[in-house]
């Protein structure tokens, strides 16, 4: 079981739990007890989380990342704005030289062209900082 797979069955048992069910704490991976608990092994998880969050330094995706359909949320920076929201990808629509992505952002849904990817927009794997954007060049 790798690190991410640990920490992900461990947030199942705490978070996603079925409260009649007493099985969630002895199949933890964090409770070295073997026994149903309060969650005293809390501390080695949440551990495990934050370490596991600050590995995901903001990168910008590639467009064969967006094409693919892998990634389902992502930040979406605009740049004509100072500013990077959160987006979830619906769906890609069109093909071609139309191919776009629709995003649903707080206001609603975008279509972003993926002609203009990295020219006018393009969206990073976790928040990036003011410094983290001004750190990769747009490519138009």
């Amino acid at each position: 079981m790798t690190e991410w797979e640990k920490v992900v069955r461990g947030l199942e048992c705490c978070i996603v739990r079925d409260p009649d069910a007493k099985s969630n704490c002895v199949e933890c991976p964090y409770n070295h007890e073997g026994i149903i608990t309060n969650a005293p092994c809390a501390n080695g998880l949440m551990t495990d989380v934050l370490a596991l969050l600050r590995e995901q330094e903001p990168r910008v995706l590639t467009v064969e990342e967006i094409r693919s359909g892998a990634v389902e949320v992502a930040w979406i920076e605009d740049a004509d704005k100072a500013e990077v929201i959160p987006g979830i990808w619906f769906r890609l629509s069109n093909e071609g030289e139309d191919e776009a992505v629709d995003i649903h952002i707080r206001d609603g849904f975008a279509g972003a062209r993926l002609e203009v990817y990295e020219k006018t927009w393009r969206a990073w794997t976790s928040r990036p900082d003011e410094e983290q954007r001004k750190a990769v060049a747009w490519n138009g």
